[in-house]
């Protein structure tokens, strides 16, 4: 048998990286597609489950970022700088973190209406996920320079309309809500779901310092 443990550490067998690295951003564009999905039903019980299998995938995803830093710290070598691996792999992390995070904003206040600016921010955020997830796969190969940067600038863009989405829906709400209690419910989950977005661009600044490092 060629392949042994010591093999997956040597330099040519770089890809355990980052088949890491792509399977932990496969996670959270998961997460972010069934927040959409559960913003999108009608059925309670859905909701319920698709809530449910956030909470999950966001364990798998503190499993992926475990397994980055214990491989990184018995290989020999590694892609590239192991503190812009950890960098990497935390900032996928968080946008996982603060998708599971506004799910249960949503499933914890049981809101009456899914309002098209709360359903619009959920759907910025799978936007965007899936164009972080095209930039981390792309990475495999650091010399793919403008498809990594264009994936870049596309989640940069997604994070700026989200923002405006955001700031409009507050605005309306705090202009046309009469109650309170709604009022700090929605504002909590909006204000969740564009954080989200900013965890989003985040990773990219993590990626672009990493394109530097490496051109």
């Amino acid at each position: 048998m060629k392949t042994t443990l010591l093999g997956q550490f040597l330099p040519d067998n770089n890809q355990v990286f980052y088949n890491l690295f792509n399977e932990a951003s496969a996670n959270s564009t998961a997460m972010a597609k069934l927040l959409y999905e559960a913003v999108s039903s009608s059925s309670t019980q859905e909701q319920k489950n698709q809530f449910n299998q956030i909470s999950r995938l966001k364990n798998k995803a503190h499993e992926l970022k475990r397994q980055v830093y214990a491989v990184s710290g018995k290989a020999f070598v590694s892609p590239f700088e192991r503190n812009d691996m950890y960098s990497l792999v935390s900032a996928i992390y968080n946008v996982a973190d603060y998708i599971d995070n506004a799910a249960r904003r949503i499933n914890l206040y049981a809101i009456d209406v899914i309002t098209p600016p709360l359903k619009e921010l959920c759907n910025l955020i799978v936007e965007a996920s899936v164009a972080l997830e095209g930039c981390i796969r792309a990475m495999n190969n650091l010399r793919q320079n403008d498809i990594i940067e264009a994936g870049c600038n596309q989640v940069k863009l997604l994070e700026y309309h989200a923002d405006q989405v955001y700031d409009k829906a507050l605005a309306a709400l705090n202009h046309d809500e009469t109650n309170i209690f709604q009022v700090l419910k929605y504002s909590e989950i909006f204000s969740a779901l564009e954080k989200t977005t900013d965890k989003c661009e985040h990773a990219t600044y993590v990626i672009e310092s990493i394109l530097i490092k490496n051109s």
